[in-house]
């Protein structure tokens, strides 16, 4: 996803998905991208299909920094001066022990829920929160607890309500983490791509020198081209996928046991709540309803020392 990585510490078969997409104006951007329809009959073609004789095409977009920062910016986030982003998504986390087969453990659905505003021109501060809950990996309802496959015992798996983030501000030179914000910008890695009739954005971030632990994200995003090449279009539709490695969470109860854990997810941009799946939202309503908007008050307060960069 598209703003922050997840602290280590921390660390679809569903109608209502496809309903809540729609919803957002996704399906009517793909039915209005040329390729992704049958010309003869006028239906909607299988994803990921094209046209009879036609061909995938895969082009690198070698854009300028800047250029590269703010065409990223309207896949992942909006180019609005000030916009709440809400990613919704499934991941499965697997276990990944030394010398022994990587097993999965758990299924979780969650969100990203996230606000930036602009400071400067091309600099923005971000600010946000992570929210999921366990699922079974066999029936997919919601479970506390599931089989650790390395130790073999039953253990306790505790909702993930990231709520601890110090924020970041955003620019093409990079993120500095305001929890020091002096530092210089960290840069990370993007590469726009267009793929037949869509834009693609990959993303690697690297987490702070002061994380010495087994962690990275990568991530992928994808907009309809035909959207992406209208420059009044600031908020792309997307979907996005990834995955990450992080050390064992607490709740795997693993001590010293060498090993990490690799997860990987998918999901979409929504407009906002109104758009979750209702199986969750009812969830998150009645477990962590303040966790349904993003919390506003760190940017009425001052970023002490920021470095300029």
């Amino acid at each position: 996803m598209s703003r922050r990585p997840r602290r280590p510490q921390d660390s679809f078969d569903r109608r209502d998905a496809m309903a809540a997409l729609l919803a957002g104006g996704l399906g009517a951007a793909l039915a209005a991208t040329p390729g992704l329809a049958t010309a003869a009959t006028g239906a909607p073609a299988a994803p990921g299909s094209l046209p009879a004789g036609d061909r995938w095409t895969s082009s690198f977009l070698l854009l300028d920094p800047v250029q590269r920062f703010r065409q990223a910016l309207r896949i992942q986030r909006s180019l609005e001066d000030e916009a709440d982003i809400l990613h919704w998504y499934h991941f499965i986390m697997v276990s990944v022990p030394l010398n022994a087969t990587p097993k999965a453990v758990v299924r979780w659905e969650g969100i990203e829920f996230s606000r930036h505003e602009k400071l400067a021109e091309n600099r923005y501060r971000l600010h946000g929160h992570n929210l999921s809950f366990p699922r079974d990996l066999n029936t997919g309802e919601f479970v506390d607890s599931v089989l650790n496959p390395v130790t073999k015992k039953q253990v306790g798996v505790p909702p993930m309500a990231l709520t601890g983030d110090p924020g970041m501000v955003r620019s093409p030179a990079g993120v500095i983490s305001l929890d020091k914000p002096s530092a210089a910008p960290r840069p990370d890695y993007k590469m726009l791509r267009r793929e037949g009739a869509f834009v693609k954005v990959d993303a690697i971030r690297v987490p702070p020198d002061t994380w010495p632990v087994t962690f990275l994200e990568m991530g992928f995003e994808s907009s309809p081209a035909a959207l992406f090449d209208d420059p009044t279009q600031a908020w792309l539709p997307s979907d996005v996928s990834g995955a990450y490695v992080f050390p064992w969470p607490k709740w795997m109860e693993m001590g010293d046991a060498p090993g990490h854990m690799f997860a990987a997810w998918s999901g979409y941009k929504l407009r906002g709540i109104h758009e979750l799946p209702a199986e969750f939202r009812k969830r998150a309503e009645r477990d962590y309803p303040q966790l349904l908007s993003v919390d506003r008050t760190p940017f009425s307060k001052p970023i002490v020392g920021l470095n300029p960069g």
